[in-house]
């Protein structure tokens, strides 16, 4: 389990501007649960990245305040839209004796037969011990064929996770590969007649 050290802002603190933490390497977060509650405090955004690289973000973490211990979940994780930096996060502390609801991604392997293999849904919630979330639901699509879809039941769903979708939801399907629209074979067609009309015009300039 990965840990992140942190520090509390206190009030004199907060005044800082959340854009001048991150220009020093800070990330502005908070954490909330049983043992404390919405306390601000900062991360450092090399260590917070770093934990995400070696596991997913629905995953728990041991968050270090001042020395003291916690270990809490992401409940929120804001990313700048184009250079997707993070710019906040929420942490829960949990109990792992407790069950948690928290989402799976759905991930695809493989190709098919024939058509796409699409994903419909990203992720499926659940309820289970923090111990026992998995990181994703693998599904390999090797050898599927247009019109062959995957259900939330046909996961394979460990023991002591309660999923909460419908079990007949759909999640993956393999679709035709889309055609040329109308619109796109006549623009080509038009550009090819240009074209053609352009290299006779040349032709007739060489011979007189």
């Amino acid at each position: 389990m990965e840990a992140i050290q942190a520090s509390i802002r206190r009030k004199g603190e907060i005044a800082t501007t959340n854009k001048e933490l991150r220009r020093q390497g800070w990330v502005p977060a908070i954490v909330y649960g049983s043992e404390v509650t919405n306390m601000p405090i900062q991360v450092k955004v090399m260590e917070l990245d770093q934990a995400l690289r070696h596991q997913t973000i629905n995953m728990p973490f041991k968050l270090v305040i001042n020395g003291n211990e916690h270990t809490v979940m992401i409940y929120d994780l804001q990313r700048h839209p184009v250079t997707t930096n993070i710019l906040h996060a929420d942490f829960k502390q949990i109990n792992m004796n407790e069950k948690v609801h928290t989402s799976v991604p759905v991930l695809m392997t493989g190709d098919p037969e024939l058509g796409v293999a699409t994903l419909i849904r990203h992720n499926v919630e659940v309820k289970c011990l923090p111990g026992n979330i998995p990181e994703s639901f693998t599904v390999d699509v090797d050898g599927f064929n247009i019109g062959d879809v995957v259900l939330v039941k046909d996961l394979e769903i460990p023991a002591g996770i309660e999923v909460g979708v419908d079990e007949m939801e759909v999640l993956i399907s393999v679709l035709p590969v889309k055609a040329k629209s109308e619109e796109s074979i006549e623009a080509q067609h038009d550009a090819a007649e240009v074209a053609e009309k352009a290299a006779e015009a040349t032709e007739q300039a060489k011979r007189v």
